[in-house]
């Protein structure tokens, strides 16, 4: 069949009876394969669902921003559940939450499919999922504060849960901040540093196949550790076993070295920025 899609939406595809097939949605999908490549759980778990899904919200007339609403929404219903004290609402939050990160996956999905990307579009993903991202730890946090039995040490060395609440914060504003870190520099020094050295504009020195072996696994294990399917999996596990806190401490201890490293490594980047300007303006 021969597949055009306007820019009208799904709604239109589906009336003339261009609706994107399975292998159609997987297509649109390979310009992201270079971004997923080493994401595992993303690429085996969150989007071959989100394909299924995809061609279900095609077919009932959904646009991307519709999905992104509901996204967010769906997403706020599942932290409000995890933290309202109440037990039973503990595997329906948790279930939102996947559900938000596959309908996050849907309306990337649906945008590349149908050709409807637009600004608007990319606004309110990065919104309606960032807020989502952002609070993730806080809520984490508030979990294990209002439930103990959940805590595989409930005394907290002494504090009792409300130390867990502590640290939840404490994950939650170094997550912020190592996020923050990574956007100033590439709002501020990335340009320049690439004029300097070209093709090593990011957090590394040289791409994949030039890199050792053991500085790409950390790399690739490090992307995993910070993407939100990660989290979920590994808050899923966590919440099962009781030990919501040792997922806790260890987020704590792996973002403060991440955010030391990034800002060590940054600021000798801006050094040799300055050193290079200076240099350039005395000649």
């Amino acid at each position: 069949m021969d597949v055009r899609w306007d820019r009208r939406g799904s709604e239109e595809a589906v009336r003339g009876g261009t609706a994107p097939t399975l292998n159609d949605i997987r297509r649109a999908h390979r310009e992201r394969h270079g971004y997923e490549r080493y994401l595992g759980l993303n690429t085996f778990l969150f989007r071959p669902a989100s394909f299924a899904l995809t061609w279900v919200a095609v077919r009932v007339g959904l646009t991307s921003e519709a999905v992104s609403w509901l996204s967010g929404v769906v997403g706020l219903i599942g932290c409000a559940a995890l933290v309202s004290g109440d037990k039973a609402l503990q595997p329906a939050g948790l279930a939102l939450l996947f559900l938000f990160n596959l309908l996050d996956c849907v309306d990337g999905d649906l945008a590349r499919t149908l050709k409807t990307r637009n600004p608007y579009g990319r606004f309110l993903d990065s919104v309606c999922g960032g807020i989502i991202d952002l609070a993730f730890w806080a809520v984490v946090g508030i979990l294990a504060f209002r439930h103990p039995e959940l805590l595989r040490n409930p005394d907290g060395f002494g504090q009792g849960a409300l130390f867990w609440l502590g640290v939840g914060g404490a994950t939650c504003f170094l997550a912020v901040t190592l996020g923050y870190l990574e956007r100033t520099y590439v709002e501020l020094l990335v340009e320049a540093w690439e004029r300097l050295h070209p093709g090593r504009a990011g957090a590394g020195a040289a791409s994949d196949g030039e890199e050792a072996a053991p500085v790409l696994v950390a790399r690739h294990l490090s992307r995993n550790l910070r993407v939100r399917e990660t989290h979920y999996v590994l808050l899923l596990i966590a919440w099962w076993i009781r030990a919501i806190d040792v997922l806790l401490a260890a987020y704590l201890i792996f973002y403060a070295l991440h955010a030391l490293l990034v800002l060590v490594l940054y600021a000798r980047r801006g050094q040799a920025i300055k050193a290079a300007w200076l240099g350039d303006g005395e000649r």
